[in-house]
């Protein structure tokens, strides 16, 4: 469904079930918090199959103000696969919230749907009135679009001079309204060229297809769709008499798609049309799995014109392959298609298959419906070109005027080109004087200021200068106190390792007498270096040093043990573990749990940490 304003329109108006409009007090942020609590999903979760329970929960939990506009997105997140219940909810959207703006947009969709269904008298009834009620609330440019759809059903039921004198009346009120190539100057030069390849104008067709492919399209929302679908429509206009371009523009789409959207597989229906190029150069085989691929994804489900022509293409491509009761199953399965050319080309082709079966009173048959068929269209499409001969003139003025406009257009931008540049060197020339002068003054200020801050460096170099000689009385005083405190460490360090080493030797002495039972290398293995009393003696001795230390350790951590205790107290003489070890008459591997320990205890992150703690956070 291809509406320019995709109902959009309808966001616009005022005053929606709330004549004041979106006043003071209004929640304005409800849908914001609603998408931000359900992962930007909010109205994907309503029931959209189920206008009524839509509509109920809407005005359960939505501010009365914002109702239409949350019935306006429950219906861009419905599917369009069912007519009935689509058409129940704008029934709803119009009891509910009734409005001009409201009716008209309902009236559009609905006729979207009629076109979409071949029901082409019930799409003109809603489009005519909601044409007259855009015109009633001062809205051209939305009033536009349904002679949009209305040309375009024309399409759909060949009525070529119809919808080529409706596009262009479009494109010459478009062009009147704006220079600007946009999307609706976009869509229109596509439709154009789709009417004259309908109309078998090949001419005019590939004419308005290097028109679309040549444009400027930088100011397009979309700039690779436009350029896609032109690619499309090239592939279509090369596909009967040169099938190996017909390929390539296919190919050019796959590409242009490819480039906009990387990661995402291409759409099926682009690689239908690819398929077609395929068969048309009599590459059966290659094109029936992308015909197969397009049947099963059903990728024109939407639009009953371009359904039926899937299976007839894959008729065609068995009937390529000699398999003839597939061909005849595809074949009769588009026999449904509205289309009085199709029905007149399907039932040719089923004729084909019963001769090739054998089968000839059927394919007699088959002949006789294809020939009515065929006059049929031919009787239409002679009273068409009768209808077009008429036309034809008017349409010729309206395709010069349309060029005399785009001159115009391009004379336009020329001279505001031209009036920007002369602009633009006047607006540089006054501000390079202006800057000029400017800076002059500048100048003089910075040099004033550069007096000011010469006077002010002056001043702070004294200042630094006193500011330095006191730190470095205070860093020379903070680096004797740190001397000294190293030289007591040390001192101690070096009394206790005497102590610990004379100690050592008397062990020694004692061990080699012959009558100690206990003599021998275990027995200095298994012996105490600190007993309780030494201890004691430790403690006060450390405390000589250090006084205060050991209180302040009791402060600080209380629940620390006392081989806890005894530990720092060695780490803080900067005792190794083999030195620890040996004062304390245990394993090394001792040592390092013990560590572990202190360390999980002490907050400490790592194990590596504990020394420095000791010796930087715990200064005494």
């Amino acid at each position: 469904m291809m509406v320019w304003s995709c109902g959009l329109a309808a966001l616009l108006m005022s005053g929606c079930g709330n004549p004041g409009g979106a006043g003071a007090g209004t929640d304005l942020d409800f849908f914001e918090r609603q998408n931000a609590a359900h992962d930007g999903g909010y109205i994907a979760t309503y029931p959209l199959s189920d206008p009524d329970a839509c509509i109920a929960r809407l005005k359960e939990e939505v501010p009365p103000e914002l109702q239409p506009w949350g019935c306006l997105s429950i219906w861009y997140h419905m599917s369009r696969d069912s007519p009935a219940v689509n058409f129940r909810l704008l029934d709803l959207y119009e009891q509910n919230y009734p409005h001009d703006t409201v009716f008209a947009f309902c009236q559009m969709m609905r006729a979207e749907f009629y076109v979409d269904l071949a029901k082409f008298d019930s799409a003109k009834i809603c489009l005519e009135d909601a044409y007259q009620r855009y015109m009633a609330l001062g809205r051209p440019l939305d009033a536009s679009d349904a002679q949009y759809l209305l040309a375009r059903s024309y399409l759909y039921q060949n009525r070529f001079p119809e919808a080529l004198e409706t596009y262009f009346g479009l494109l010459s009120y478009l062009n009147e309204q704006s220079p600007v190539f946009s999307d609706r100057h976009a869509n229109l030069y596509h439709d154009i060229s789709v009417a004259y390849e309908r109309s078998n104008n090949r001419e005019q067709y590939k004419e308005w297809l290097e028109k679309c492919w040549q444009t400027d399209t930088g100011s397009l929302s979309a700039p690779w769709l436009f350029r896609a679908r032109v690619a499309r429509q090239f592939s279509v206009y090369f596909l009967k008499h040169d099938p190996d371009s017909s390929i390539y523009w296919a190919r050019k789409m796959q590409e242009i798609y490819r480039e906009a959207n990387p990661g995402k597989p291409v759409p099926v229906s682009m690689q239908y049309k690819l398929g077609r190029a395929y068969f048309e150069s009599g590459r059966c085989r290659e094109a029936l799995p992308l015909f197969l691929q397009a049947y099963r994804a059903n990728p024109y489900s939407g639009n009953r014109m371009v359904y039926y022509q899937v299976p007839m293409a894959l008729g065609e491509c068995y009937l390529c392959l000699g398999q003839l009761d597939s061909a005849e199953w595809y074949v009769r399965e588009s026999l449904a298609s509205p289309d009085t050319g199709n029905l007149s080309v399907a039932h040719g082709m089923l004729q084909e298959i019963y001769e090739q079966k054998g089968l000839y009173q059927e394919a007699l048959s088959e002949a006789l419906k294809s020939r009515q068929l065929f006059e049929a269209k031919f009787t239409a499409d002679k009273a068409e070109a009768i209808a077009h001969l008429d036309a034809r003139f008017k349409t010729a003025q309206k395709e010069h005027r349309i060029t005399e406009l785009e001159q115009e257009r391009q004379a336009l931008n020329l001279k505001m080109l031209i009036g920007g540049l002369a602009l633009s060197l006047a607006l540089v020339v006054l501000a390079s004087l202006y800057f000029r002068q400017r800076n002059r003054h500048l100048i003089l200020q910075q040099q004033n200021q550069l007096l000011a801050k010469d006077k002010a460096l002056v001043l702070a170099r004294e200042q630094l200068h006193v500011q330095a000689l006191e730190l470095s009385k205070t860093a020379l005083q903070a680096t004797q106190k740190e001397l000294d405190e190293k030289a007591r460490l040390l001192e101690l360090k070096s009394q206790l390792i005497q102590e610990l080493h004379m100690e050592l030797s008397q062990v020694s002495a004692s061990a080699r007498k012959p009558s100690d039972p206990g003599s021998g290398p275990s027995a200095l293995k298994n012996m105490k270096i600190l007993t309780e009393e030494d201890w004691s003696v430790f403690k006060k001795r450390y405390d000589e040093h250090f006084p205060g230390f050991m209180d302040y350790l009791k402060i600080k951590f209380p629940d620390l043990t006392s081989g806890e205790t005894r530990l720092i107290l060695l780490l803080k003489l900067d005792f190794s573990n083999k030195e620890i070890a040996g004062t304390l008459g245990i394993s090394p591997q001792s040592v390092w749990r013990n560590r572990h320990r202190l360390s999980k205890k002490l907050g400490l992150e790592t194990t590596g940490e504990l020394n420095d703690f000791i010796g930087e956070q715990m200064k005494r």
